[in-house]
């Protein structure tokens, strides 16, 4: 079964809906986004974290997600991957109360649903290996 084509991205919904957004992370896998040297393969990262307490382990969980899912968006070609893909966007939306809170509420529901359109419209079909 070839999960990327242009048939499949109901499934991508479904499990982006059941998994509560984590399927991005599996169509990282199949996308090869993953970066071997990046921060969240070192493995003394995460448990630093998690020992100093569980707030910073939760951070850190929530930034990989971001930043896988915005990796998976810009290699599907969705627009304006100059912008999301700079983390001072992210920090200026995080330290502006309220109004910056917002924005990246809308900004992370903007990669998910561009992430599912682009599947929609084919633009994963260029990575399935025969």
């Amino acid at each position: 079964m070839k999960i990327l084509k242009r048939n499949n991205w109901f499934l991508w919904l479904l499990i982006n809906i059941l998994s509560a957004g984590c399927g991005n992370l599996a169509l990282a896998a199949l996308l090869d986004v993953y970066d071997e040297n990046a921060w969240y393969n070192k493995w003394y990262y995460w448990l630093l974290a998690f020992c100093f307490l569980f707030f910073p382990f939760a951070i850190m969980v929530l930034v990989f997600f971001l930043q896988i899912t915005c990796q998976v968006a810009a290699k599907l070609g969705v627009m304006g991957s100059e912008i999301y893909l700079t983390p001072y966007i992210w920090l200026l939306m995080v330290i502006v109360p309220f109004i910056g809170w917002f924005c990246m509420l809308l900004a992370t529901l903007y990669l998910e649903i561009s992430i599912l359109v682009a599947l929609a419209t084919g633009a994963g079909e260029k990575y399935i290996s025969n």
